[in-house]
């Protein structure tokens, strides 16, 4: 019999999706449905990637963590028709008792506005500057400040993913934020040395340097072997002078312990680490903390 499956591109689609296993997966054994109520649920998304968490408020402990590697779609297809699949058949993650949402976009186009210079009426063309061309109707712009700073970080995210969640959690309060605001408040509050924060993806990664607890820059840069992180990495010092045995770089997401880019980082900075979560308290044997950027500033 001919299966029709492969002519219906909705049917493919769900059956490709349906079939995702999570490529990582860690709980408590003191993780109770039955007390939702207590509990934090944390999102960090982008297009290819999809990680959920879930924190116990009442000892501050990370009890749930599950991640996914999502299905490349077409350009006009939503990161939504992936997750909503995946939310079809899981155990708890429908459900409106949360005590509060948290969701991390880590969208392509991003700013950060001086608190004093910024107008909401211009959102818009601060996110148009940085992206070089103008916003897309699918597109929705979000802002977040960050009153330590005096800074605004202004990102855009599909409306429909927005629209989403929304419908989805109608009854909890949802709180956004964008996987730099992340990255920046943490950078700036753990150390007042020169610093570099690395978040590396799969060919792109983040730099935040700050230097005594100010912000100097936040990029990001695509890349397509370690040589290129190099690159980019001492240029950002050279522009800032910055030396490189004055700086401390971290280095978060998808990099191993004395792997190839840090023994290669090595060789040109004195002060590489892999990063460290000094407010999370990692209860899971196998759980790498430093690939949850997220976590940051639990």
């Amino acid at each position: 019999m001919m299966d029709f499956t492969l002519f219906n591109p909705i049917r493919q689609l769900e059956a490709i999706i349906s079939n995702i296993q999570p490529k990582g997966k860690y709980f408590s054994p003191s993780f109770d449905v039955e007390k939702l109520a207590f509990y934090q649920l944390c999102f960090e998304l982008s297009p290819k990637h999809f990680c959920f968490w879930v924190k116990d408020t009442t000892c501050q402990q990370i009890i749930w963590v599950e991640e996914y590697a999502l299905p490349i779609l077409d350009d006009e297809a939503s990161i939504v028709d992936n997750i909503s699949l995946i939310y079809g058949s899981h155990e708890f993650l429908k459900s409106i008792k949360w005590h509060s949402i948290r969701i991390i976009i880590d969208s392509q186009y991003f700013t950060q506005v001086p608190l004093a210079f910024f107008r909401k009426d211009y959102q818009h063309r601060y996110l148009q500057l940085a992206k070089g061309s103008a916003l897309t109707n699918q597109e929705e712009i979000l802002c977040t400040v960050d009153d330590n700073l005096d800074l605004v970080h202004i990102y855009s995210v599909e409306s429909e993913l927005v629209n989403w969640f929304s419908e989805t959690y109608p009854l909890v309060e949802l709180q956004f934020a964008h996987l730099t605001d992340i990255l920046v408040d943490y950078a700036t509050r753990s150390t007042k040395a020169n610093s570099g924060l690395l978040c590396i993806q799969e060919d792109s990664f983040l730099l935040v340097v700050t230097s005594a607890g100010k912000l100097k820059l936040c990029n990001r840069f695509t890349y397509k072997t370690y040589q290129d992180i190099l690159f980019y990495v001492m240029v950002v010092c050279h522009e800032l002078n910055l030396k490189a045995d004055e700086i401390m770089l971290r280095l978060y997401g998808q990099v191993e312990e004395k792997g190839e880019l840090q023994q290669l980082l090595e060789e040109y900075i004195k002060n590489v680490h892999i990063g460290d979560q000094q407010n999370t308290t990692v209860v899971f044997e196998g759980l790498s903390p430093n690939k949850y950027i997220g976590m940051l500033n639990l």
